[in-house]
């Protein structure tokens, strides 16, 4: 026990509780997202290591995972290896990766043209294999493995960062807290995390003093494991960087998406945080690492890239895109070419990106769409980029930013309309209005038409429209608004009826319907929390003199209905499980309809009982046993898509083809056995379920094993 106090005080200072941030969520998550990340918008990831060696995976996996693939019987990855590479080990690989043609001066210059306003480097991935002279790396694997001392023998990490600083461009870095297969890893996590990671995240800390740093790799191990709340602490309140720099939510299993600075979805374009900053990433094809076996049709399209960037920021996130650099240090041309594309767009329209937020509404689309909608694969939203022949308003897509330094409004659309009017829906703008347009830098007129602004644009002239990917035009004098009211509801006492509160904070006056209309200044007026007495839609709207009123929240407030236990007879602990593993399109419509593969009884529900890496279903049903009558919420995590019945109601639905997403319900469960039944697949690209049991006002676990029977 004295050892313990003794290394964390080594590497924890004692004085941590005179400091700033205490090492706990409510402590850590009051720090701000450093406002030169919020005003950023645009950032690349860069994964680069032993992996882009081989550089190989099948289409709609990640190449970055190749050691991972061949440790663990992936027959397609060992068959590609056998054939390149002969019998040599992925640790044998490190000597080819030369970095002969890193060039970090021309990279830097490529990050600043693109516009992005900063870099994240894969310092380490779950490989182990550090772009930095780390000694513990070599310590631990027992032989060489980092970048100084084998393959480039240079300081990637450190060449790439005094680069960058001589640009306009923020240098920031990913890390992997664990490890697929450090030794020290599998015999001691604890040990591994104080004696590996936190001297590896400190050293990176001190010496490069990144402004970002993106850790990952977290779910393997809880936060207390890593100490993560510890390291943040001491990072916030004594580091070198503690004023500037941005951290994430990856600090452990079960902390994504609830603790953490910046959340992270990944390829995850639906999914929006009204309360709290966010960036997505992804590949500007499917993978991160670089990926030979994909073609240029694998790649998402310059219009597209430009489109789902915007969708981000009008969702008030950041977009990180990520490009795969080759063995050699070369940026594959493709990549390049996107790179300048895009940022030949924000040349000409950056300050509709650039330092501005989230608009009352993001955007307006037709036929009732609320946000970026891929139409294939590779997620391109295939849009013409000429004149649309349709002679009625055929702009129905429109996104919004807002500069709120400036009150200007920013109107983004990505097809030129052929009759050149641009309808933006229940907008009416006042006298002092003014309105340019980005692409030619003139001043146009609008009109109005009832409850709607109708925009005059001038011929579109190739000449003078470059890059057309998407237009804006700039609304000043206009776009000061209130901020949405939150809608929560509690259920008191294990009652079934809730009691429904609307968020009155920096407001004069919330108006609220409960009956499907739209509320207005005729509206009830929200005084005091209320009861429902039946399931209703409870909108509500916000008003502050001088601004624009809310736009309307909205949330369906259930009345439930008790759910009596049912009589069973002869139950016995453990789950039953189905487990199949289909052929082609793996989804909640046709995984189960596949052969079975195997049937059994298992303790949990999890996925213990899988027979390969990827692309598989399970079925779990049973009994579960409530002790006392009472309102349950169920939690259902998974990486890719989950539901969860209660007595064959469906209560979650996590359905999908995304990372890991938390979807939760609610039920009223009468004391006894209730029937149980979880349905999950995974589709590629890693896996992941966990399934939360969490009485109404108590703490939320993992489904006990005690509660399950069959």
């Amino acid at each position: 026990m004295r050892l313990s106090i003794l290394l964390l005080t080594i590497i924890f200072p004692l004085s941590l509780s005179a400091q700033t941030y205490q090492p706990n969520w409510e402590s850590l998550d009051s720090r701000p997202v450093p406002q030169w990340f919020k005003d950023s918008k645009f950032g690349i990831f860069i994964h680069w290591g032993v992996y882009s060696v081989p550089g190989w995976c099948t289409k709609g996996n990640y190449a970055e995972w190749y050691q991972y693939g061949l440790q663990t019987n992936d027959s397609t990855r060992i068959k590609f290896h056998k054939q390149k590479f002969g019998n040599r080990t992925y640790y044998d690989l490190g000597n080819d990766f030369k970095a002969e043609l890193f060039n970090p001066d021309e990279w830097a210059k490529l990050f600043e043209q693109s516009g992005a306003k900063y870099i994240v480097l894969t310092s380490k991935h779950h490989d182990g294999f550090t772009l930095w002279p780390s000694k513990e790396a070599n310590k631990t694997w027992g032989f060489p493995w980092n970048a100084t001392d084998i393959g480039p023998k240079r300081d990637l990490l450190g060449d790439l960062f005094k680069a960058v600083r001589k640009t306009s461009v923020h240098a920031g870095m990913y890390y992997s807290l664990f490890e697929w297969f450090n030794p020290l890893w599998k015999k001691d996590k604890s040990k591994y995390a104080i004696e590996h990671a936190w001297p590896q995240m400190k050293e990176l800390i001190n010496t490069y003093q990144p402004d970002v740093f993106w850790t990952d790799g977290d779910w393997e191990a809880s936060e207390n494991v890593w100490k993560s709340k510890e390291f943040l602490a001491w990072m916030y309140n004594e580091s070198p960087v503690k004023d500037k720099v941005v951290t994430y939510d990856r600090w452990g299993s079960e902390v994504r998406f609830k603790h953490g600075a910046v959340f992270t979805p990944e390829y995850q374009p639906d999914l929006d945080f009204e309360d709290h900053y966010w960036e997505e990433s992804r590949g500007m094809g499917f993978s991160y690492g670089y990926n030979r076996e994909e073609d240029a049709w694998d790649y998402n399209s310059a219009q597209s890239l430009v489109l789902q960037l915007i969708d981000k920021v009008s969702r008030g996130g950041n977009f990180l895109l990520d490009i795969g650099p080759d063995e050699h240090g070369k940026i594959p041309p493709i990549m390049q070419e996107r790179l300048l594309q895009i940022g030949e767009w924000l040349k000409i329209n950056g300050e509709a990106i650039y330092n501005t937020v989230k608009w009352k509404i993001p955007s307006q689309w037709s036929e009732g769409r609320t946000g970026y909608k891929p139409t294939n694969s590779s997620g391109d939203l295939l849009l013409k980029l000429t004149v649309d022949p349709d002679p009625g308003y055929a702009v129905k897509e429109v996104f919004y930013t807002y500069n709120e330094n400036t009150n200007i409004l920013y109107a983004i659309f990505p097809k030129y309309p052929g009759n050149k009017k641009l309808l933006l829906k229940d907008m009416q703008l006042p006298v002092a209005a003014t309105i340019d347009f980005l692409s030619t830098r003139e001043k146009l007129s609008w009109d109005r038409e009832g409850e709607n602004t109708v925009i005059n644009l001038p011929d579109y002239d190739p000449n003078k429209i470059k890059s057309p990917y998407a237009y804006v035009v700039k609304i000043g004098n206009y776009g000061m608004f209130t901020r949405k009211p939150k809608i929560t509801s509690s259920y008191i006492n294990n009652g079934l009826q809730p009691l429904v509160t609307l968020s009155t904070e920096g407001v004069e006056a919330i108006r609220y319907t409960i009956d499907g209309s739209e509320p207005s200044l005729r509206s009830d007026l929200y005084t005091k929390p209320f009861n429902l007495n039946k399931t209703a839609t409870v909108k509500a709207r916000a008003y502050i003199a001088g601004s624009l009123p809310s736009a309307v929240s909205n949330d369906k407030v259930t009345v439930y209905e008790w759910m009596n236990a049912v009589k069973v007879v002869n139950v016995k602990p453990g789950v039953a499980y189905n487990y199949y593993q289909p052929d082609k399109n793996i989804n909640m419509a046709v995984s189960f309809a596949s052969p079975l593969i195997q049937s059994g009884i298992c303790d949990k529900i999890d996925l213990s009982k899988k027979q390969r890496v990827d692309k598989f279903a399970f079925e779990f049903k049973g009994y579960i046993k409530i002790d006392k009558d009472g309102v349950y919420n169920f939690f259902t995590a998974s990486d890719d898509g989950s539901k969860l019945f209660i007595d064959d109601v469906e209560v979650v639905d996590n359905d999908g083809d995304h990372g890991t997403v938390e979807k939760t319900g609610k039920a009223g469960l009468k004391k006894g056995y209730h029937k149980i039944r979880i349905l999950y697949f995974d589709s590629g690209g890693g896996n992941e379920l966990k399934v939360f049991l969490q009485p109404e006002g108590a703490a939320k676990e993992e489904i006990p094993v005690g509660l399950l029977f069959h």
